[in-house]
Formats: structure tokens, C-alpha cells, sequence
């Protein structure tokens, strides 16, 4: 015959311990919680840091094979485009600068859908959040890394500076090639195809037109166009000349700045580089 339970034998757990239980968890999620997100964040970056090595590099094959850097708004062959449209072949996207390189085109790849709306990944960071599917307006698409315009150009006087990398007389190491800009900024979007006719919708930042250090974690209608992005609070990465890349501080010297940005002023980045 079986064994029948007693009346004051217990077969589960009680509300109370259940809900002790969960409290546990709850508590076990939130400390765990910052570490995980801490980690995404710190994968994203690096992410982030090897596209921009990629791009770098990307312009040093470039300047290798044609003899000088691209131009902010540049025409080869007929073609105008960006530096992003010229690095397309040296990061293996031949395919996507062809579709826009056709003579139906009168000679301006953004006219062709097929190549301003590629949405190129090693053009995206991970850490941007503003711009979700990486195209605005239903068009173009994004590049999370502007081109600084003191190098590729020559502010206030050329778009298109022809400038060889060995020229950098302050030192590839010193000067700033890339760094991270939000896709949608203020009401403008960071855009690869884009061109000078409307330059705060270039995947471009112009120290000549404001010369502030990286903003801080801006809100997408509080983010300046002609200024990069920090998109995390360790600070703003940014892609070298000579192929490195660091993270800048939102609170470096203004005077830092400015001199790691400009090639061939001759003056010396600040203790704080």
C-alpha cells in the first residue's frame, strides 16, 4: 500500500520564498547588468577602432597607388566623389564604386542609387545609435567616420588638396585622418556620397569652421555637424595619418586639438595628446 503524505509535509515552495527567490534575481540581474553592457560597449569600440584602422590604411593604399591622399570633393576621371567614394576599392568594395562610376551618370556617383545607398560596414560603428538601418532620408547612406577636411583639403582655399601622406610635415603620427561622427546629426546626416554643395551633409568635419574639441555624448538635435562625436564617455576615436588609432578626450586642450588636426602648421600637439 502506498504511503500516504502527511498533512504537514510540504511539496513546493511557499510565496514568501518564492518571492525572496525572485527579489534574488532581480538584484543578481542589476549587478550583472553594467558589466555585460560594459563589455558590448567595449567590443563596439573596438569595432569601431579597427574600421577606422581599415580606412586609414585604405587611404594609404590609395596614396600609394595614385601618388597623393583624395580630395574632399574630388574629380578623377570624369567621377566626382568623396575620399570614401575613392577608398571603395582598397577596403574591397570595387563593386559599389563601379555601379556609380557610368557615363549615364554626367560624371556623379550620387545620382546613382545603387552606390549612395550602400551602406558600406566599415563605414559604421556599432556605438552610433542615431542612425537605425545606417540610411537617411530614404536616400543616402551613412559613414560614422569623417574625413578631416584639413588634410584631405585645404580649408579656406581648395575642396581638393592632392596632398601626398609623406607631405604631413608634422608628422603622420601627430595629425588626425578620421575620426567618429554621429550618422544623423542635427538635423544633417553624415553622409559618404555626399558632396560640397551642402557640406554639413558630408561624412566630413572642418576645423577651419569650428575648431571645439569632440562633443560629448550630444543628443541627434543637439549634435553639431562640423564637430565629431564622442559616442561613448571614454572619449572620441579617431583614425591617424600613419594608420594608428586613439581615443581623444572631450576635455583635450582646444589649442591640442586643433594643432593634431592641422598637417603642416608646425606647431606641437600639448602634453595632454
Amino acid at each position: 500500500m502506498a504511503k500516504r503524505l502527511s498533512t504537514n509535509q510540504r511539496t513546493g515552495f511557499t510565496l514568501i520564498e518564492l518571492l525572496v527567490v525572485i527579489a534574488i534575481i532581480a538584484i543578481l540581474i542589476g549587478l550583472l547588468l553594467p558589466a555585460v553592457q560594459k563589455v558590448r560597449e567595449a567590443a563596439a569600440r573596438m569595432q569601431s577602432q579597427n574600421n577606422l584602422k581599415q580606412l586609414s590604411l585604405a587611404a594609404h593604399g590609395y596614396n600609394d597607388t595614385v601618388g597623393h591622399l583624395p580630395g574632399c570633393w574630388e574629380t578623377v576621371g570624369g567621377n566626382t566623389t568623396s575620399p570614401h567614394g575613392y577608398l571603395l576599392p582598397f577596403i574591397e568594395q570595387d563593386a559599389v564604386q563601379k555601379a556609380g562610376f557610368v557615363p549615364t551618370n554626367a560624371g556623379y556617383p550620387h545620382n546613382i542609387g545603387t552606390y549612395a545607398t550602400a551602406v558600406i560596414k566599415p563605414f559604421i560603428s556599432p556605438l552610433d545609435s542615431s542612425t537605425p538601418g545606417s540610411v537617411v532620408y530614404g536616400y543616402w547612406a551613412i559613414s560614422n567616420y569623417a574625413h578631416n577636411h584639413a588634410v584631405f583639403g585645404i580649408p579656406g582655399v581648395d575642396w581638393n588638396a592632392k596632398r601626398p601622406i609623406q607631405q604631413i610635415s608634422d608628422g603622420t603620427s601627430n595629425t588626425i585622418m578620421f575620426a567618429e561622427k554621429y550618422g544623423t546629426c542635427g538635423g544633417n546626416g553624415s553622409l559618404w556620397a555626399h558632396g560640397n554643395w551642402n557640406w554639413p551633409w558630408m561624412a566630413m568635419y572642418a576645423i577651419n569652421a569650428d575648431n571645439n574639441v569632440p562633443q560629448a555624448k550630444p543628443t541627434v538635435a543637439n549634435c553639431i555637424p562640423s564637430r565629431p562625436q564622442a559616442m561613448t564617455a571614454g572619449g572620441c576615436s579617431v583614425g591617424m595619418c600613419d594608420g594608428s588609432v586613439r581615443t581623444v578626450s572631450t576635455t583635450i586642450n582646444q589649442t591640442t586639438w586643433i594643432n593634431a588636426n592641422y598637417p603642416t602648421d608646425g606647431n606641437v600637439n600639448g602634453a595632454d595628446w
